[in-house]
């Protein structure tokens, strides 16, 4: 049987998965992945570029948002945010006068 390996999850609510876990699963150069849960699990899938891009059109987008329970007024409220980022971001970068 194969030991468990151990993680840590950080403040940040991000959990670096150990080299040799990656290399068991052969997920080295794997960089995007679907997370679920069952049961009591966290369960990670590697994402393909096939389910990344399924998406063919504006419908199919709104099935699927409707389908994770994502609203019109979610995807509002976080296009209003990425543009306030966007603004302090300049804000930021603003040469002193």
């Amino acid at each position: 049987m194969i030991m468990p390996i151990p993680v840590k999850l950080t403040r940040a609510h991000q959990v670096t998965l150990p080299k040799r876990l990656l290399e068991r699963a052969g997920w080295l150069n794997q960089e995007f992945f679907v997370a679920d849960l069952r049961n009591d699990s966290l369960i990670l899938k590697p994402l393909t570029m096939a389910a990344r891009h399924s998406v063919a059109n504006l419908s199919d987008l709104r099935r699927h948002f409707a389908k994770i329970g994502i609203t019109r007024r979610d995807v509002r409220d976080a296009v209003a945010w990425a543009r306030q980022q966007e603004d302090v971001g300049r804000q930021r970068r603003r040469p002193a006068r």
